[in-house]
């Protein structure tokens, strides 16, 4: 470990592109006490001696270890401290800044990346990694001894990803978010303006595609920070309760569901009240945990939802509005909803039996679903695809998600830079189970999503114009849990791209169900 002694420097960027400086201004000065920092990315042989597990026979033990999610990251720093009896740790967003500039004696320096203004120089990246990634400590360090800072592989860092605020701070930690966390230092496979040294970047704590780490410690944890074994194992909060009513979802009396925009309140007696436009109102039940459905006077508001654990779940309504909601005091709510008396209150078997009934999913449907069941709500109409545009949020891609009436699926993420680099996250034969779960199928692995389908009634801005929109919940390793929101789009060259199968003589049987896989 390489020790950074304290300091105190100008974290963020006031030059930076439109579409960083959501998450990259106001810069502001930032001071952080002394704590220790790894020399390099942790490697497949570090990996693999703390976890167990041997490389494969294309691997280096000297490369970073890459596909790690945030929880398996904190879950190595878990492992390693037992095994020495130090507090090892994921580093936070202003501690890895600070240690990318070089410390006390490289912020001066003012490098656009870790050591240099050369990219070249400290960084493999999409333009001379030759598409891998590359053994730790090829490239030269920075003023502290430090390698690959900028490029090789993403690093995890603590914080949640949240826009900075102006004035100065001193150990600061983002302790509360809107459902990503902070990866950092760019990839093998990004642009080099990715592995500038103030340049931040979404990812779902469950995403683990191209992500990789490297480790801190300290005597102790830094403000509020929760130590690595407890962050590593989130618990869903099992429950008992009635089958159709997901007791992990109730909150108490002076507690709700809340995020920057939205409270939900969902009681014991069967009430449950979410704001929004309008604020949404009446009792509540759910299908299979999948489905969280508020039956109003005017008729049943249906939301998808995901448990993360016992203090984080995400939704999403039929009318496409995500929700990334955390657990907490109804006094930190922004948007006060409360539980209101229902007059001629139903039964639960009386509220479910009035749901049209392709939303009712017994067992043995969802054990051995009919896969020729296709949403027609889903499917593609003619010329037409399901596009997002992630430049929206934050982020730096665009999706394609194409349902197509004869059964054949794509779904594709795609760079801005029109350069025809794209990943196929899913492709196969699709089918839907009670107009919620949906699932693609190729060569017996499963792709799994949980999706509403709706019509938003007015532009909100160019991303997201007024039409047929259709939102899922990821169930892939690439972002497990996360949200997108698709709108109708012409299929056109533009966005077509077709790059046909991975592998060959691809089977389409759906084989073992696997829901969740």
């Amino acid at each position: 470990m390489v020790y950074v002694a304290g300091g105190t420097y100008t974290r963020g960027c006031d030059n930076c592109a439109e579409q960083d400086k959501i998450y990259e201004t106001p810069s502001h000065k930032v001071t952080v006490d002394a704590y220790y920092i790894a020399p390099t990315e942790v490697t497949i042989g570090q990996w693999n001696a703390v976890m167990g597990g041997k490389k494969n026979a294309w691997e280096s033990d000297k490369a970073p270890k890459i596909g790690v999610s945030w929880f398996d990251a904190n879950n190595f720093a878990c492992k390693l401290g037992q095994a020495t009896g130090h507090q090892y740790r994921l580093l936070t967003d202003a501690e890895w800044e600070f240690a990318a500039r070089g410390g006390k004696d490289g912020i001066a320096d003012k490098f656009k990346f870790s050591g240099s203004n050369t990219v070249d120089d400290v960084a493999w990246y999409s333009e001379n990694s030759g598409g891998k990634a590359h053994d730790v400590a090829t490239k030269k360090p920075n003023k502290l001894g430090l390698y690959d800072m900028s490029g090789n592989s993403w690093e995890w860092v603590y914080d949640w990803l949240v826009g900075y605020s102006s004035g100065d701070k001193v150990n600061p930690v983002q302790l509360t978010g809107s459902g990503n966390k902070t990866r950092r230092g760019g990839s093998y496979g990004e642009p080099a303006e990715f592995a500038r040294v103030s340049r931040r970047a979404i990812r779902s704590r469950d995403g683990a595609a191209d992500m990789g780490f490297r480790i801190g410690m300290s005597t102790e944890l830094p403000p509020g920070m929760v130590g690595p074994c407890d962050a590593a194992n989130p618990s869903a909060a099992a429950c008992q309760g009635d089958k159709n009513r997901d007791c992990r979802l109730i909150t108490a009396a002076d507690e709700a569901w809340i995020s920057d925009d939205y409270t939900v309140v969902i009681g014991e007696d069967g009430t449950a009240a979410v704001s929004g436009f309008p604020n949404v109102s009446g009792q509540w039940y759910t299908l299979n945990n999948r489905s969280f459905n508020v039956v109003t006077k005017s008729g049943t508001k249906t939301y998808a939802y995901y448990v993360f654990s016992q203090d984080e779940l995400t939704m999403i309504s039929d009318d496409g509005i995500p929700y990334r909601l955390y657990r907490r005091a109804m006094s930190e709510a922004k948007n006060k909803v409360t539980l209101s008396s229902v007059s001629n209150a139903k039964t639960l078997a009386q509220l479910i039996a009035a749901v049209e009934p392709e939303r009712l999913v017994t067992d043995e449907q969802l054990a051995h679903p009919d896969t020729s069941v296709r949403d027609p709500r889903i499917a593609a109409a003619s010329g037409y695809t399901w596009f997002f545009d992630g430049r929206c949020c934050g982020g730096n891609h665009k999706y394609r998600f194409h349902l197509d009436k004869s059964g054949d699926a794509e779904f594709v993420v795609m760079d801005y830079d029109d350069t025809h680099h794209e990943n196929i996250l899913a492709k196969g034969r699709w089918f839907t189970v009670g107009n919620i779960g949906l699932h693609i199928v190729l060569n017996g692995k499963y792709f799994n999503y949980l999706y509403t389908a709706g019509e938003r009634t007015m532009s909100y801005s160019e991303y997201m114009p007024a039409g047929p929109i259709f939102c899922h919940i990821s169930f892939q390793s690439y972002e497990r849990g996360d949200f997108r929101i698709f709108n109708k789009t012409v299929f056109d060259d533009k966005i077509k791209r077709p790059r046909g199968f991975n592998g060959e003589n691809p089977v389409y049987e759906a084989g073992e169900y696997q829901w969740g896989s």
